[in-house]
């Protein structure tokens, strides 16, 4: 069979140099399927890269909202943390009081008399209470009841005795009103107002010990007055200096403050 051929003509504006080239048919078929093959491979491509795209922007979208959900998960997670922790606060409460809410006052009076003398000194903090060991058996039960070693209310400890921190004492805080308890057996030293303190009653336990209990509601021993262990000597408040209700408990030893901690286990 005898081949085709097409002449390409290449012609200057002058008409002159003309060139000419001869092409055989079969190179134009080969351009033909050549064209169609980039055709369709360019036409793949386009849609491939589309679909790429596509999938690009929505891992982004992806991505972001991921951030989000972790986001909103962890504020979920301090949540619950913050609700478990009132969950153990509530049972604290519920254990102390015996119930979630309780306006039966008779009720609350007669679980913290039958707690008050229930605390026990913290066993790892070794106190010799003025060579208790060697008093004689008769005595011992007056000279038990004149350590300062029981709580002066049923609250929480609300800041600890710090030296660092000028605090010498110890701050329970409880609801207005709540009664004040003597810690130890003694004699009304001081009973009234002590500036910044505000309403303060001071015990001397005779035995080189005493006790002071401040921001009180009101006073109810006088000056000079014995009092035994246990007995309610006030209610919580919020004069002088107080910022909420509470009390601020203090312990002096000859003179000098201690950290009422040696004598109690909050």
């Amino acid at each position: 069979m005898k081949k085709k051929y097409y002449t390409v003509q290449i012609i200057p504006e002058d008409s002159h140099g003309i060139k000419q080239y001869k092409i055989s048919s079969v190179w134009f078929t080969v351009a033909k399927i050549a064209l169609v093959a980039f055709i369709l491979i360019a036409g793949v491509f386009i849609f491939n890269l589309g679909k790429i795209n596509k999938i690009v922007a929505s891992y982004e979208k992806m991505r972001v909202t991921n951030a989000q959900l972790i986001k909103k998960d962890n504020n979920y997670e301090e949540m619950f943390s913050r609700l478990d922790s009132l969950w153990v606060l509530e049972n604290r409460l519920q254990n102390i009081f015996e119930t979630f809410i309780e306006n039966d006052s008779a009720k609350i009076n007669s679980i913290i008399d039958r707690n008050r003398f229930a605390h026990t000194p913290n066993e790892k903090i070794n106190v010799d209470y003025d060579n208790i060991h060697s008093w004689e058996s008769g005595d011992e039960k007056i000279r038990l009841e004149r350590i300062p070693s029981i709580l002066p209310v049923a609250g929480l400890e609300s800041k600890k005795y710090s030296e660092a921190e000028e605090h010498l004492g110890v701050d329970f805080s409880a609801p207005a009103g709540s009664p004040v308890f003597a810690t130890g057996s003694g004699v009304v030293e001081f009973s009234g107002d002590m500036d910044e303190l505000g309403n303060t009653v001071v015990i001397d336990h005779q035995n080189g010990y005493k006790s002071s209990y401040s921001h009180l509601k009101d006073i109810r021993v006088r000056k000079g007055r014995s009092i035994n262990k246990g007995g309610i000597i006030g209610t919580v408040g919020t004069t002088g200096n107080a910022s909420g209700a509470h009390l601020h408990y203090e312990i002096t030893k000859d003179g000098k403050k201690i950290n009422p901690e040696i004598f109690t286990n909050y």
